[in-house]
């Protein structure tokens, strides 16, 4: 992280709790293997789209509800799969 990060726009210290991407519990970055890490990924990732404006924001909530319906999909996929099977 660079210093001037740490400071916000009036020149005061940043509480290590309010930087981004940040467990709050540890004050660091998690494993992105763990759970907490998965997590901390997921909070980068909606924070970019919330910043995103235009075609992109647009093309970004196309993936976002692809990936969504095709979960959806699967998961009632494999639930008539398996009612079938009785």
């Amino acid at each position: 992280m660079r210093t001037e990060e740490r400071f916000d726009e009036d020149g005061e210290p940043v509480p290590p709790w309010a930087v981004p991407n940040v467990d709050g519990a540890w004050l660091r970055t998690a494993n992105p293997n763990t759970v907490d890490g998965e997590l901390q990924n997921l909070a980068a990732f909606g924070d970019g789209l919330v910043r995103l404006t235009g075609t992109k924001r647009t093309a970004a909530k196309l993936v976002v509800w692809l990936i969504l319906i095709s979960t959806v999909a699967t998961i009632l996929y494999g639930v008539v799969a398996i009612v079938s099977t009785w």
